[in-house]
């Protein structure tokens, strides 16, 4: 029985924070966060991140906006957009699950210690706790949309671009990425009124 395929994104950024600054010192990862997105390349995107723009802590469960993110000052913050084409049954999984704990996610709150570790190779899992990837990975590991090799306590942001049923679809800035996005429903919509 063939199934009907959807797409997930995943958003990696380097934004630029002093965090990310110190991650991509330590690391020389590209990219320093990941975000995971059910919704188009527009997004919304989904991650564990600062819930406030100028402030590092608190962080947790945040849902980003590339417009939102543009509109800040940050359209020149390097990306690249990958996607992974699911069957339905995985991807309303993945639906589900994001949609329970982002209803509960003041539950949920930044795996701070589990990022370090996870520098040094060692999986530090703790309830109800996540780091950006970590996030995206488990939610990708426990829906069955991809066997990523590694626990996701040691997957980090650049890790994405090594996994091979994911594929790029955008690398640039990140302000190029909503304009194209934009541009890409425009057409979409213009292309259902004419017929």
């Amino acid at each position: 029985m063939l199934y009907e395929e959807k797409t997930v994104y995943i958003l990696l950024t380097r934004s630029g924070t002093w965090f990310s600054r110190l991650i991509h010192l330590a690391t020389d990862d590209c990219y320093t966060h990941a975000s995971i997105g059910l919704d188009g390349p527009g997004g919304p995107f989904y991650s564990f991140a600062r819930k406030y723009e100028r402030f590092a802590l608190p962080a947790g469960l945040v849902m980003e906006e590339v417009c939102l993110e543009v509109q800040t000052k940050r359209q020149q913050i390097p990306c690249c957009l990958y996607e992974l084409r699911v069957p339905l049954p995985v991807y309303d999984r993945l639906r589900r699950e994001i949609d329970r704990m982002y209803a509960q996610k003041d539950r949920y709150h930044y795996n701070l210690l589990g990022a370090l570790t996870c520098y040094f190779n060692y999986p530090l899992p703790r309830e109800n706790h996540y780091f950006c990837s970590q996030f995206a990975a488990s939610l990708l590991e426990r829906s069955g949309a991809v066997e990523l090799g590694k626990t996701p306590d040691l997957v980090r942001p650049a890790d994405f671009c090594r996994i091979d049923r994911f594929r790029p679809v955008y690398q640039g800035e990140l302000g190029n990425l909503r304009r194209r996005s934009r541009h890409k429903r425009e057409v979409c919509a213009a292309q259902l009124l004419a017929t």
